[in-house]
């Protein structure tokens, strides 16, 4: 009988460490899944924003044979 209880003891830490290892990998993944979806986001953002000043940029006479010089010295 002694044995029994003994051997139950030894199994409840290893249980509860076990779920706490489960609850920490959930945690994880949903972190991992959460900066997933942040970083897409970011980077349609990104690719819309540079679609969008490709689509704007200047490419009028004016805009190549200005003759002003650059405030500066490159």
């Amino acid at each position: 009988m002694t044995a029994a209880v003994f051997s139950s003891h030894l199994a409840s830490p290893s249980t509860a460490r076990s779920r706490l290892s489960q609850v920490a990998t959930r945690v994880m993944n949903a972190l991992v899944e959460s900066r997933v979806r942040s970083a897409a986001r970011e980077l349609r953002r990104h690719e819309v924003l540079m679609s969008d000043l490709g689509r704007r940029q200047d490419h009028s006479p004016l805009f190549f044979g200005q003759s002003d010089d650059l405030p500066v010295k490159l």
